[in-house]
């Protein structure tokens, strides 16, 4: 019994892994660290989810796993992406995005500010605020590693890099935007606590 194609689709960590796997071969640790240090800034994965995937990806017929020997110790599984994989990440990346499906925990939290403990809302936000700017300042760092290697992207940056300096470009925007309703929002409570 084959399973349908439509069923098969890999799912967004599934295209990030196989976004990865384009650049070259990787074992499950390896595809890790890299997906930290690159896809990672824009969505997040857990260890176990990582390894997971690629299990169903290569189930799937999307990569293809062999052993090889490690670098330096015990044989590690070896994945590289398929032709099969390829097609499905070309049609991911080129299929219309749904911007609708919003997971925003904070979002979720503040809609209720009020049920937070007595003083504790301030504090939450400037937490959050505090969060942004550390992930800003970290994002600002990577870009600027980045033109300093290669160029900026409206410059002669090459096109593998094209990409990422225009998502980490996306992130800082976000990442601002945020620190600045942050800021907003603290002036508000400031005033409300004014009134009381």
């Amino acid at each position: 019994m084959s399973i349908p194609a439509e069923s098969r689709r890999p799912s967004v960590l599934g295209h990030a892994i196989l976004q990865l796997l384009t650049r070259n071969a990787a074992s499950g640790y390896d595809l890790k660290k890299r997906f930290f240090s690159s896809v990672g800034h824009g969505w997040h994965a857990y260890d176990t989810q990582i390894y997971r995937e690629l299990k169903s990806l290569e189930a799937a017929g999307f990569v293809s796993g062999k052993v090889a020997q490690g670098r330096s110790g015990p044989q590690r599984r070896l994945y590289t992406i398929t032709e099969e994989g390829r097609e499905s990440l070309r049609e991911w990346l080129t299929s219309d995005l749904d911007l609708t499906k919003v997971k925003d925990e904070l979002s979720l939290r503040v809609w209720t500010a009020d049920l937070f403990p007595p003083g504790t809302f301030e504090e939450f936000i400037i937490q959050a605020r505090d969060q942004w700017q550390a992930s800003l300042e970290h994002q600002k760092t990577s870009l600027r590693v980045l033109r300093e290697e290669y160029g900026s992207a409206d410059g002669w940056a090459p096109d593998e890099v094209f990409g990422r300096q225009l998502a980490i470009d996306n992130i800082i925007a976000v990442t601002e935007a945020k620190i600045a309703w942050a800021e907003r929002t603290l002036k508000v409570i400031s005033s409300r606590n004014a009134l009381q």
